[in-house]
């Protein structure tokens, strides 16, 4: 998408491919913390899958286009947002694992947690999910406002202003 000054916003994929990434991170986090939490290993080890790249990287879209119906369309406010956060990213947890279990490729098992689904989603992890959908607004606003100079110009577009999909979701409100 080009916009003024011949920018154009971050595409998608690049969008995906940091989420992904950054999810990785999250995990490898988390699962060492929590590890640490749980069974005193201070050996801070952490884990996470290939598949949890696609995972985060793919429902982080579809949270960030929430997150601009949410707000710009509709003006809900953070907290009006959350639920249908957390809602959509269980559920993507939930039938995410339900089809990579389908291949024997499901890398968590949450049966051994209270208030879990057939081990596949927990409700001991909601206070993780709050805080990092909260965190994907802020990073969604980040991303949006990147903006990519055209390919063989040369010039270096000016890096303030806000572009893509967040400016227009501002202009028609």
């Amino acid at each position: 998408m080009r916009h003024a000054g011949g920018a154009l916003a971050l595409p998608a994929f690049a969008r995906f491919l940091f989420f992904g990434m950054h999810g990785f991170l999250d995990e490898v986090l988390f699962t060492s913390v929590f590890s640490l939490v749980e069974t005193s290993d201070w050996s801070l080890r952490g884990h996470t899958s290939l598949w949890s790249f696609l995972m985060y990287g793919s429902c982080s879209l579809v949270v960030e286009r929430l997150y601009l119906h949410l707000h710009f369309s509709r003006g809900w406010g953070t907290c009006r947002r959350l639920p249908v956060y957390i809602c959509f990213i269980y559920t993507w947890e939930f039938c995410g694992g339900l089809l990579l279990r389908q291949f024997d490729a499901c890398s968590w098992d949450y049966s051994h947690y209270p208030h879990n689904v057939m081990g596949l989603i927990t409700l001991l992890y909601l206070p993780g999910w709050l805080c990092l959908s909260l965190y994907q607004d802020v990073l969604s606003n980040v991303l949006l406002r990147i903006r990519c100079a055209e390919e063989g110009t040369g010039r270096r577009e000016d890096s303030g202003g806000v572009n893509g999909e967040l400016e227009a979701k501002r202009k028609t409100l």
